[in-house]
Parts: structure tokens; C-alpha cells; sequence
């Protein structure tokens, strides 16, 4: 007699309870199902989806899979639905992203009254699959895929120990980092209370960057790339202040001010080790490449043209090597490359900012950025919402915020 055995379904609960919980505590009944009144609430899918993001970050036929089975339908409340569904989930959500956007900031702000708003911001971006998009442009690819349409995005988080995400913006692949700070400013700005610091890397250091935050009473700290025009300042340091001492390696500061507008230049011992090593590292590969290429061009055989491929065209470089260095040794072509590249700025770092903080406050609200570099590398390699492969600009945006709400 055969014997009937009732099959178990079993599944990993966790993202499924923590979804649900963060879903009732940001009230994703109020944000979303007023954009759509019929089948499935609205609510209830983009629950499915994060949670799915969350666990698998795979397709969204892979997410249509997942939570067609029974078990998972009854967990989020949803009926059987086929991927196109899904699909027009991401497009209903992309299409009223600014609204809903702000409805989560605002809850945000509901349930965490901050009197320390000061801010992190950074931006990034992530490879498109697909040509149709709008959004989708050629720019600097932060994934090192210059041969692929990308789109970029910035976010905001309140500086540490808080660090919770609450702004984000999303703009075409070829917006450099200071033309998008202000579309992701506008939308941080509403939940800062006076005076807030606003920390931003050396990409968005500009001065219509910092007007712009001052037009709003707010400060900035950001970081400045070193130049000539710093080099009497850093001839003249000195080392009278210690703001940092860690494993036997010091971080000095001095302080200047120019206007309204304060700097804070810093030596590290560690930063100089670092910089100093890694130049000498350059300058050894770059000492063999040279010995190869010589013997290569001496050898009598026909070399073919190096060729270079540059997105859409290709450019041949021809080579000749300076008649100088092939008379030195490996090693003193090493040396010599080494010494070429010491520029005296080794070890420097400067910072800027409009608000009169100290050398040890600066130092540490500064580096507090790393927060925000740790959740956008989250987003990217964790919630894995790269690479984009849906195809209009909706979905596109839909898309991106299902992964930012996996991280908020």
C-alpha cells in the first residue's frame, strides 16, 4: 500500500519577518497603496520584491518565481501573478518616485525627531543593460565598465552614530558628481534642521556647490585636491599640533582661515608610508614595462601597432623609448621614475569648510564619510542592485529604490 507523505515546504523566514517589521514601522500601506486601488495592494508587492532583493537579488522573473509559490503568496498576502506584474510594480513605484520619496522621509522624521541633522552625501553609479532608457548615457563608471551605459544616483544619510539613509536622487549616466548635488541637496534639505553640516568628498568641492549650501544657512565640510597653489603652505607646516596618534603614527593639523571659509591641512605619517610606497610600486612596474618594451624594440622582430580601444572608436599609439632611459638599469630607471614623481605634497590632506569646527572635530566628522561609502557599496554589491536590467526609466527608478528600501 503506498503510503501518502504531505511534502514540507521549508524557507528562510528572516528577511521575510525583518521586511514585514520595517514595513509596518515606515507604513508602507500609507506610502504606497494610494498609487494603486486594484489586485494586489501595492504595499504587499514592493514587500515581495525588497524581501526578495534582500535574500536572492536576482531577476525580477526570478522574483516572480519565488513569490508565485503558495507558501510565499500566503506570507505576503499576494495572488498568483505573472511577471508582467511585477514589472508594472517597478513602473507604478519609478513613476511617482518623488512622492513617495519624500512620504518615506517624512515618516522617517516621524519616528526619529533628530536634533543632529548633519549629513552625509555621496554618489555613485551603476551599469544599464539596455539602450532605450532615457536616463541611460556614457560617463565615468565608478564599475569600471566604460563601455556600457550607465546611470548614476546620490544618497543622503544622517552623519554617524545615526546613520540612517533618507534622501535619494537619481540622474542620467553622464551627470558628474557636482551638477547632481543639487538635485540630491533639494531633497535632503527638508530634513535639516538650521545649521546643519553637509560632509561631501572633493567631487562636489565647487564654489557653486558651497554657495549653494550656504544659500540655505547650512554648512559644508568637504574635502580639496592638493595643488601648487598649497605649496608654500605645506613648505612652511608645522608639526605643533597632534590631533591623531594611533599605532605610533601621527596626524598633524594646522588651521587657516581665508573669508568665511575655514582649511584645515593635514600631515599623516601613515598616508605619507602609504603614498611613498605605492609611487615606488609604480615606479618599479613601471621600470619593467620599460625594460620589456626595450628589449621588445631592439629584438629586430616587427612589432604590430598597440591599439587602444576607446568606446567608439579605436586609436593606434605608436611607441619610441627616450634614447636617455635605455642607457640606465632597471633599477636606476625605478629609482629615477621614483624620484620624478615626489611632488612634496606626500602625506597631505586638506579639508574645507564654512563652519569654524577644530582641527579634531574636522578631522572626525570628515572621516564619519565612511558610512555613507559603506551603504552605497551595500546598495551596489550586497543588495546588488547593479546591473539594471530593466528597460525604461520608470522601471529604472523603480528598481533603485526597491534596493535603497533594503537598506534604509
Amino acid at each position: 500500500m503506498e503510503e501518502n507523505i504531505e511534502k514540507n515546504k521549508s524557507f528562510s523566514f528572516g528577511c521575510i519577518e525583518a521586511t514585514r517589521k520595517y514595513a509596518k514601522k515606515l507604513s508602507f500601506d500609507t506610502i504606497f497603496n494610494r498609487f494603486k486601488k486594484k489586485g494586489d495592494k501595492l504595499s504587499n508587492l514592493v514587500s515581495g520584491l525588497v524581501t526578495h532583493k534582500m535574500h536572492f537579488s536576482k531577476s525580477i522573473n526570478d522574483a516572480s518565481d519565488w513569490l508565485n509559490e503558495p507558501h510565499i503568496r500566503q506570507e505576503f498576502n499576494l495572488n498568483e501573478n505573472v511577471p508582467k506584474t511585477f514589472y508594472r510594480t517597478l513602473e507604478t513605484v519609478g513613476c511617482h518616485e518623488k512622492s513617495i520619496l519624500t512620504l518615506l522621509q517624512n515618516r522617517i522624521l516621524e519616528l526619529y525627531p533628530l536634533k543632529n541633522t548633519d549629513s552625509n552625501m555621496d554618489w555613485s553609479s551603476i551599469v544599464l543593460y539596455g539602450s532605450k532608457a532615457e536616463l541611460g548615457e556614457y560617463g565615468y563608471s565608478r564599475d569600471h565598465r566604460p563601455d556600457k551605459k550607465q546611470i548614476t544616483f546620490g544618497v543622503s544619510q544622517f552623519r554617524s552614530p545615526i546613520n540612517i539613509p533618507f534622501a535619494l536622487s537619481i540622474e542620467k549616466g553622464n551627470v558628474p558628481d557636482k551638477i547632481h548635488f543639487e538635485k540630491t541637496f533639494k531633497r535632503t534639505v527638508k530634513a535639516l534642521n538650521p545649521e546643519s553640516l553637509i560632509i561631501v568628498d572633493r567631487g562636489a568641492n565647487t564654489k557653486n556647490v558651497k554657495s549653494l549650501i550656504r544659500s540655505y544657512k547650512h554648512h559644508y565640510l568637504c574635502a580639496a585636491s592638493l595643488s601648487s597653489k598649497n605649496d608654500l603652505w605645506i613648505k612652511s607646516f608645522e608639526k605643533t599640533l597632534i590631533v591623531e596618534e594611533k599605532d605610533g603614527k601621527k596626524i598633524w593639523c594646522q588651521k587657516s582661515k581665508d573669508g568665511e571659509e575655514y582649511s584645515y591641512l593635514f600631515l599623516s605619517e601613515k598616508l605619507y608610508e602609504d603614498m611613498m610606497n605605492r609611487k615606488r610600486r609604480h615606479a618599479s612596474k613601471a621600470a619593467l614595462e620599460g625594460a620589456r618594451l626595450e628589449q621588445k624594440l631592439t629584438s629586430g622582430r616587427k612589432q604590430k601597432a598597440k591599439k587602444t580601444n576607446l568606446l567608439s572608436f579605436i586609436a593606434e599609439v605608436k611607441v619610441n623609448l627616450q634614447k636617455k632611459l635605455s642607457k640606465l638599469s632597471t633599477e636606476e630607471l625605478a629609482e629615477q621614475i621614483f624620484r620624478d614623481g615626489i611632488n612634496g605634497r606626500e602625506g597631505y590632506f586638506l579639508l574645507k569648510s564654512s563652519k569654524n569646527l577644530t582641527e579634531v572635530e574636522a578631522l572626525a566628522y570628515y572621516r564619519s564619510r565612511d558610512t555613507i561609502e559603506k551603504l552605497i557599496d551595500s546598495l551596489k554589491n550586497t543588495i546588488r542592485i547593479k546591473p539594471v536590467r530593466v528597460w525604461t526609466d520608470n522601471a529604472i527608478k523603480g528598481a533603485i529604490i526597491i534596493g535603497f528600501l533594503g537598506v534604509v
